[in-house]
């Protein structure tokens, strides 16, 4: 099995309404998790994560989730587990835009936000952190390093960011996989250790007109959006199958 470790905080999700659509959230998620990994993936919140729940439930990768809360809210301790998880990096993990800042702060690397926006500079999405400039959409992400986690994708291939933070320095003993014109720290992988962060969001995939659309595409492009882009796919089978678990 697999974990998805959510990390949004409740202050996003208060109230009937606001917890029914985050649970929709979380279960779309899931299902492109277990459509990749060819595995069961269980949904957790990060305050229930702990190294011995993850032995007890035989846990094969852990994917961390991103987060719409900014990291100022929350609780100093409520992390900490999740800081030792990371940091013996016992199993595969993948952070997803929060969950590779988290990722970062773990190991010491310093946060922040990406910039105000420029006088007269439009803002891409008023309702999310207004007046601060956004990674926002379907972005070509150009490789600086080769690894397996990019194989078959070409040298720019193309994913769904929605971010206004950012990682500010490369995390000590990690290296830098990949960048945008936006920002500058998009993939990390540990070396010598099975941990990657993607400051994009590889689950918020689409492969056709069809395919039914990821709640944060949606978010993102609420006029619709129908092009084919499966880059996110394949890299986070690139990750299963890495891990051992994708055959």
């Amino acid at each position: 099995m697999i974990c998805y470790v959510d990390m949004e905080h409740e202050k996003a999700f208060q109230g009937a309404e606001k917890w029914a659509v985050h649970q929709v959230r979380r279960t779309d998620v899931k299902r492109r998790l277990e459509e990749t990994s060819g595995d069961i993936c269980l949904k957790r919140q990060y305050r229930r994560v702990t190294r011995r729940w993850l032995s007890e439930s035989k846990i094969r990768a852990l994917v961390i989730s991103g987060n719409a809360t900014d990291w100022t809210e929350y609780n100093e301790e409520d992390l900490l587990e999740m800081y030792r998880i990371i940091r013996s990096a016992e199993l595969p993990i993948l952070g997803l835009c929060g969950g590779c800042q988290l990722i970062a702060m773990a190991h010491g690397a310093p946060l922040g936000l990406m910039r105000r926006l420029k006088e007269r500079e439009k803002d891409s999405y008023e309702d999310f952190a207004p007046g601060y400039f956004k990674e926002w959409g379907f972005v070509p992400v150009h490789v600086l390093r080769s690894d397996p986690l990019f194989d078959g994708l070409g040298e720019e291939p193309v994913f769904l960011a929605a971010h206004y933070w950012e990682v500010k320095e490369v995390p000590p003993g990690f290296e830098l996989l990949a960048s945008s014109d936006a920002c500058q720290i998009q993939v990390i992988k540990q070396v010598g250790k099975f941990v990657y962060g993607t400051q994009f969001h590889p689950e918020a995939y689409t492969e056709a007109q069809a395919n039914c659309r990821s709640w944060l595409i949606n978010r993102v492009y609420p006029e619709d959006y129908t092009r084919e882009q499966a880059a996110g796919r394949r890299l986070l089978a690139n990750f299963f199958r890495m891990a051992g678990i994708l055959g």
